[in-house]
C-alpha cells in the first residue's frame, strides 16, 4: 500500500500543476479581454474629441517572467474628407521584471524593453491647402478652456525606482501626402526612423540616438542627446548635441509647412556640435560649438527678383560663464548680403586676472529690412518696425592691469517704429557705448560704463514720455556685474546712474539681485535717486496731448497680468528731489523711502513742502497685483500750515476757500477713478482751518436780506461776498462711499453772527450743508436802525447747496426772527411813551418774565385775532362797493347804447 501511495503523488502534484495553470490560462485570456475592451472604450472617449475614429487591434499580456503588455494595429483614422488615418503603429511592447516589482511592491519597475515598431504619420496637405495635422491642432486648441487655472505647486516626483534597459521606436516613417494638386498627388517621406535610449536610471548619463532617412532611400540625418547623470526626477540636463545631415533637399517639404513660410528650394547640410555646459539651466562647465551648418539656396515665396538665401554658421567657439572665458577661434554667420563675424579671446573676465586678445566682432550689413526681400515672411513678422542698417562693433584687448572691451551698437540710420511704445525716423541719433572690464578690486565682479545717446527717439506714441525727437534724451550707468557663485542668478551693482531728459537731470544708485528660478525666484533690489530739479508736468504728456494722438478716444486699458507676477520682489527706493513741477503743483525738498514686498508697496517715509505747508505721508500703502480697478490703498497724510487756497486753485473753476490747514487725513479706497472712489472711498479728514474765509457767499448777508424784507422799518446790510470763518475753525469729517460728512455741526462765532451747519460735501464739490445764522444784538440794532436791540442772538435757519466754488443758500425761514423783531419793537414803542411806567410793559412785552411773557402772548394773539376780523370786514366791504361799481357801469353802457340806436 505504501509503495503505490508513493507512486500516486507526482499525478496529485501534476493535476495540481494543471489545474494552476488552466485557472492562470483562463485568468489571462479574460485578462486580455477585459484590457481590450478597457482600451477601446478609451479610444471611443477620445475618437469623439478628436473627431477621427482610434482603433485598436488586439491586446495580449503576459505575467512571468515578466510583466508586459503587447498591443497591435493602433491606428488614428481620417477625419471627414481626409482619404488617409492620421497615424498607424503596427505593434507596442512593453515588458518588465516581474519579481522585483512584486518583491518592491511596485516601487522598483525594471523595464527591459518598451519598443514602437513600425509607426507610420500621414501628413496629407489638401485641396484648400491646409495640412491634416493643422486641422487636428485647431480642434484641441478649441478645446481648450479660456482661462486655464493656474497649477498648485507640487513637489518633484521621485522616480529613482525606475530603471529602462532600452526603450526604442523602430521602423517609423512620416509621410508627407500632397492632395493639393487635384488626382495626380505627390508623396514623399522621412523613412526609417529609428529613436533609441538605453540604460535610462538615475545616475546614469542619458544618450538619446535619432536617425532618420530625410526624403531619401537611406538614412542621410543622425542626431544624438547626451545628458548629464539623471536625477531622482529623471529630468535631464543636456549637455551635448551633435547633428549631421548630408544634402537633404527642403524643396519637397515646402508645401507642407504652414502657408506663410513659403518655402520653395533649398538644401541642408550639416556636421555640428555643441557642449552646452553652463549655457543651459542647471549645466556646468565650459560651453563648446564647432562645426557647420549650411542652408542653400533657399527660396521662399514672394522673394525679390527670386533671390535665394544663403545662411551659413561656421563656429569654433568656446566659452565658460563661470569665469568668464570666450575663445573666438572662428564665427561666421552669412545671412545673405548680412554677416557677423568674430574672433579673439577673453580669459578670466570674471577673476581677478582678467586677461583680453584681440576680441573682434562685427556686423556688416545688419538691415532687416533688406533680409525681408530674401525671405518675405520677415517683413510680415517685423511689421515695418525696423528698417535700416544696425551697426554692431565689439572689440577688446588689454593686459591685467588695463582691460577693456568695447561695445558699440548704431541704430541712427535706422528707422524705429515699435507700436505703443517708440519711433525715430532714419538719421536720428540711437546710440550705445558701452566698456566692460574685469574688476578684480571689486572681488571678480564684471565692471561696466554704459551711455546711450536717445535724441532721435520720439517716446509720445507710448502716450506716456512727452519727448519729440531732437529733444535730450541720454541714459548713464557705471557699476559691476556678478554671477552667482551657486545655481543661478546674478547681481548688478549700479554705482553710478543718470538719466537726462528734456531739461532735468536725475542722479542716483541702484543694486539688484536675482536668484531662484520659477516660483522660487526672487529679485531683491535697493536705489537711491536724486534730482535738484525735476519737471514731470513737462515730462509726461497732458490727458489733452493724449487724446489729440488718439483721435480723441481715451486710450486702451492695459490687459491686467497676474495677481501674483509681483511675488518674490523684495526692495526699497530712497529719493530726495529739491523742487518738483507735477500735475500743476510745485513740490519742494520731497523726500521719502518707498519699500516694496512682493505685490505691497509701502510709503515708510515721505515728506514734502507744498502749497506754503508741509506734508507727511508715512504709512500710506497701495497692492499693484489686482487690476488699477480693484487696486486697495490706504493714505495717511499729515498736513501743517497748507494754504487752502493754493491747494484749491488748479482743481476748481473759481476760489472757493482761504486760510491754512493743519490736520490729518486717513483714509481707504479701491481703484482711482473718481467713479470708482465716490463707490469705495472710506475714512475720515479732522484738523483746523486757520483764519479762514469762505468766499463767494456772504452767509450774514444772505439771511439779513430777506430778513429786512419782512420787517418794515429793517434795513439789508450791505455784502462783502465773504465770510469769515474765524481764527480757528475745528472740524471733522467721515467720509463714506465718497462723500465727506461732518462728524458733528461745525461752528464759529464772529461779531456780526454765530454760525453753526452739519452735513456733507461729495468728491465732485457739491455741498449739502443744513445749519443757522444767529444774529448778534448788535447785527439786529444796525438792522432795524437802533429800533431793536435784543438781549439776545436771533437765529436763522437756512441750507447751503450747489457747487462749492458757486454755492447757493436756499430755505432761507426768517419768519420766526421776524415775528421775534417786530415783537420786540412793539415792546420799545410801548416803553417810550410811558417812560418809567413803561419799562414794566415794555418787560411784559419783550419776555422779561415767565408769567408776562405768557399774558404779553395771549394779548398779542388777542389783538392779532381781532385786526384779522377787521381786516376781513374791510375786505368784504371793499369787494361789495367793487360789484356795486361794476353794476353802475353796465346800466350806463346800456343806456348809450340806447341812444346810439334810437331806442326808448
Amino acid at each position: 500500500m505504501a509503495a503505490v501511495k508513493k507512486k500516486r503523488w507526482p499525478y496529485v502534484l501534476g493535476g495540481i500543476l494543471v489545474l494552476l495553470i488552466a485557472i492562470v490560462a483562463v485568468v489571462l485570456w479574460r485578462l486580455d479581454a477585459i484590457l481590450l475592451k478597457a482600451a477601446r472604450d478609451q479610444a471611443a472617449t477620445y475618437s469623439q474629441k478628436l473627431g477621427r475614429p482610434i482603433e485598436i487591434g488586439d491586446v495580449s499580456t503576459k505575467l512571468f517572467p515578466y510583466v508586459g503588455a503587447h498591443i497591435q494595429n493602433v491606428s488614428v483614422g481620417a477625419a471627414e474628407g481626409e482619404d488617409l488615418p492620421l497615424a498607424e503603429v503596427k505593434d507596442v511592447t512593453v515588458s518588465v521584471a516581474a519579481m522585483p516589482l512584486l518583491t518592491s511592491k511596485g516601487k522598483d519597475i525594471r523595464v527591459q524593453d518598451a519598443e514602437v515598431s513600425g509607426l507610420t504619420v500621414n501628413v496629407i496637405r489638401l485641396a484648400d491647402g491646409t495640412t491634416n495635422v493643422q486641422r487636428l491642432q485647431e480642434k484641441l486648441a478649441a478645446q481648450q478652456p479660456k482661462e486655464e487655472t493656474p497649477e498648485e505647486e507640487t513637489q518633484p516626483t521621485d522616480l529613482s525606482g525606475v530603471h529602462v534597459e532600452r526603450a526604442a521606436l523602430t521602423d517609423g516613417t512620416i509621410r508627407f501626402v500632397d492632395r493639393a494638386g487635384g488626382a495626380q498627388a505627390r508623396e514623399l517621406a522621412v523613412k526609417d526612423l529609428d529613436i533609441e535610449v538605453k540604460d535610462l536610471r538615475v545616475g546614469q548619463p542619458l544618450k538619446v540616438d535619432l536617425a532618420a532617412a530625410v526624403l531619401a532611400e537611406k538614412q542621410n540625418l543622425k542626431m544624438t542627446l547626451a545628458a548629464a547623470p539623471l536625477p531622482a526626477t529623471l529630468i535631464p540636463t543636456p549637455e551635448q548635441v551633435t547633428l549631421k545631415a548630408e544634402h537633404i533637399d527642403l524643396s519637397p517639404l515646402g508645401p507642407f509647412l504652414p502657408p506663410d513660410v513659403g518655402l520653395q528650394a533649398g538644401t541642408l547640410d550639416a556636421d555640428w556640435k555643441a557642449d552646452l555646459g553652463g549655457a543651459v539651466p542647471g549645466g556646468k562647465g565650459p560651453t563648446k560649438l564647432v562645426g557647420v551648418i549650411k542652408a542653400l539656396g533657399m527660396k521662399f515665396a514672394g522673394s525679390e527678383g527670386g533671390k535665394a538665401l544663403d545662411v551659413v554658421l561656421d563656429t569654433d567657439v568656446t566659452g565658460d560663464m563661470a569665469t568668464g572665458d570666450l575663445a573666438l577661434d572662428k564665427l561666421n554667420l552669412n545671412l545673405g548680403p548680412a554677416a557677423i563675424t568674430g574672433k579673439g579671446k577673453v580669459k578670466g573676465l570674471l577673476t581677478d586676472k582678467p586677461a583680453v586678445e584681440g576680441l573682434e566682432l562685427v556686423g556688416r550689413n545688419l538691415d532687416p529690412a533688406v533680409l525681408a526681400e530674401y525671405y518675405p515672411p520677415l517683413r510680415k513678422q517685423l511689421n515695418g518696425m525696423i528698417a535700416g542698417p544696425i551697426g554692431l562693433d565689439v572689440r577688446g584687448s588689454g593686459t591685467q592691469e588695463a582691460q577693456a572691451i568695447n561695445i558699440a551698437v548704431d541704430l541712427t540710420p535706422v528707422r524705429l517704429r515699435v507700436p505703443d511704445q517708440l519711433s525715430k525716423e532714419a538719421g536720428g541719433a540711437m546710440k550705445l557705448n558701452a566698456k566692460v572690464t574685469g574688476a578684480a578690486a571689486s572681488g571678480g565682479a564684471l565692471r561696466f560704463d554704459a551711455k546711450a545717446d536717445l535724441n532721435g527717439v520720439d517716446m509720445r506714441p507710448g502716450l506716456l514720455v512727452n519727448k519729440a525727437p531732437g529733444q535730450r534724451l541720454e541714459v548713464a550707468a557705471a557699476g559691476t556685474y556678478a554671477p552667482a557663485k551657486t545655481g543661478s542668478g546674478m547681481t548688478v551693482n549700479v554705482t553710478s546712474m543718470s538719466l537726462g531728459a528734456l531739461e532735468d537731470t536725475v542722479t542716483g544708485t541702484a543694486t539688484v539681485a536675482l536668484a531662484g528660478t520659477g516660483k522660487k525666484a526672487t529679485t531683491t533690489f535697493k536705489a537711491d535717486v536724486k534730482a535738484a530739479k525735476l519737471d514731470a508736468e513737462k515730462l509726461l504728456m497732458s490727458e489733452e496731448q493724449v487724446l489729440a494722438r488718439t483721435g480723441g478716444k481715451p486710450p486702451p486699458e492695459p490687459p491686467p497680468g497676474e495677481a501674483n507676477r509681483f511675488n518674490g520682489y523684495r526692495g526699497d527706493i530712497q529719493f530726495a528731489i529739491a523742487s518738483l513741477r507735477y500735475t500743476a503743483m510745485d513740490l519742494t525738498h520731497v523726500t521719502g523711502v518707498v519699500k516694496m514686498v512682493d505685490d505691497l508697496i509701502t510709503v515708510e517715509k515721505f515728506s514734502t513742502g507744498i502749497y506754503g505747508g508741509k506734508v507727511v505721508a508715512d504709512g500710506t500703502t497701495i497692492r499693484l497685483g489686482p487690476a488699477p480697478a480693484a487696486r486697495p490703498f490706504t493714505a495717511k497724510v499729515q498736513v501743517q500750515g497748507l494754504e487752502v487756497a493754493q491747494a484749491l486753485a488748479a482743481r476748481t473753476p473759481k476760489q472757493v476757500l482761504t486760510g491754512k490747514f493743519n490736520g490729518n487725513v486717513d483714509v481707504q479706497g479701491v481703484g482711482y477713478t473718481p467713479d470708482k472712489l465716490q463707490q469705495t472711498l472710506l475714512g475720515g479728514i479732522n484738523g483746523n482751518l486757520l483764519e479762514g474765509t469762505f468766499l463767494g457767499k456772504d452767509l450774514v448777508s444772505s439771511v439779513t436780506g430777506p430778513l429786512a424784507k419782512a420787517v418794515p422799518f429793517a434795513k439789508a446790510l450791505k455784502s462783502g461776498d465773504v465770510t469769515s470763518l474765524g481764527a480757528n475753525l475745528p472740524f471733522s469729517v467721515t467720509i463714506k462711499n465718497g462723500v465727506a460728512q461732518l462728524s458733528k455741526p461745525i461752528t464759529w462765532t464772529r461779531p456780526e453772527a454765530a454760525m453753526s451747519f452739519d452735513g456733507g460735501i461729495g468728491l465732485d464739490g457739491t455741498l449739502d450743508l443744513t445749519g443757522g445764522v444767529s444774529l448778534t444784538p448788535a447785527t439786529i440794532k444796525t438792522l432795524t436802525v437802533g429800533k431793536v436791540t435784543p438781549t439776545e442772538a436771533i437765529p436763522v435757519g437756512l441750507k447751503i447747496s450747489g457747487k462749492a466754488w458757486s454755492p447757493e443758500v436756499t430755505g432761507i425761514d426768517v419768519k420766526p426772527a421776524a415775528t421775534t423783531i417786530l415783537k420786540l419793537a412793539g415792546g420799545a414803542a410801548l416803553g417810550g411813551l410811558l417812560g418809567e411806567k413803561g419799562k414794566a410793559v415794555e418787560n411784559i412785552i419783550t419776555g422779561g418774565q415767565d408769567k408776562a411773557k405768557a399774558e404779553a402772548e395771549a394779548k398779542r394773539q388777542e389783538l392779532e385775532a381781532r385786526a384779522n376780523e377787521e381786516k376781513k370786514k374791510l375786505e368784504d366791504q371793499a369787494r361789495i362797493e367793487q360789484e356795486k361799481a361794476k353794476q353802475r357801469a353796465e346800466e350806463e353802457a346800456k343806456k348809450r347804447l340806447k341812444g346810439i340806436f334810437g331806442g326808448k
